[in-house]
């Protein structure tokens, strides 16, 4: 079943090089880690696990996306949410062009609940561009999906993203720290 996609690309504004004095360090440890977060909420937890809430095709001019890929290419979007020992922690949205789609990135459409992170971080041709952080104010529809989870804050909800390149093609990952992430305490 088809669910409408998660405005995350143009309800805010992404920035690069943030120095932001709204963030706490422990924020900004969390947003600007180039590593896995896949691999970071493993170690926060006793069990990780993956939730695909829906996985569809689009373009641009059907759904709120990023401009990081020009119309008319197809784009394969998924959209997870990540536990952490039975609790949603962070939402993620995938953009991957279907030109990214060949060869052996054929896989990168059915990976299930296989974390996206493992894969692209087991690969060797990996290159990850600049990150982007973004603010989504307490009156949001991120903070409506967070309610949706039980999970209602007062505060803003903080994402990044970035484009990844697996042997020189590419895909951005949104990813958006839920009020139970634990990048919000002080």
């Amino acid at each position: 079943m088809f669910n409408q996609l998660l405005n995350i690309a143009a309800s805010t504004v992404w920035q690069k090089n943030i120095t932001t004095q709204k963030c706490t360090h422990t924020m900004l440890s969390w947003l600007l880690d180039e590593s896995s977060l896949t691999n970071k909420l493993e170690s926060q937890c006793k069990i990780f696990n993956v939730d695909v809430k829906q996985q569809v095709t689009t373009n641009n001019t059907d759904s709120p996306l990023s401009q990081y890929f020009p119309f008319p290419e197809k784009i394969l979007v998924r959209e997870v949410l990540l536990y952490c020992d039975g609790v949603p922690t962070v939402f993620a949205q995938t953009e991957i062009p279907y030109s990214t789609l060949s060869d052996t990135q054929e896989k990168l459409a059915e990976l299930g609940s296989v974390s996206l992170g493992k894969v692209l971080f087991e690969n060797k041709t990996l290159q990850r561009g600049p990150i982007e952080i973004a603010e989504f104010m307490t009156s949001s529809g991120m903070h409506q999906f967070s309610e949706s989870l039980q999970q209602p804050c007062h505060h803003s909800l903080w994402a990044r993203r970035s484009l990844f390149y697996i042997e020189n093609k590419p895909l951005l990952v949104s990813e958006v720290f839920l009020p139970a992430s634990g990048i919000y305490k002080s």
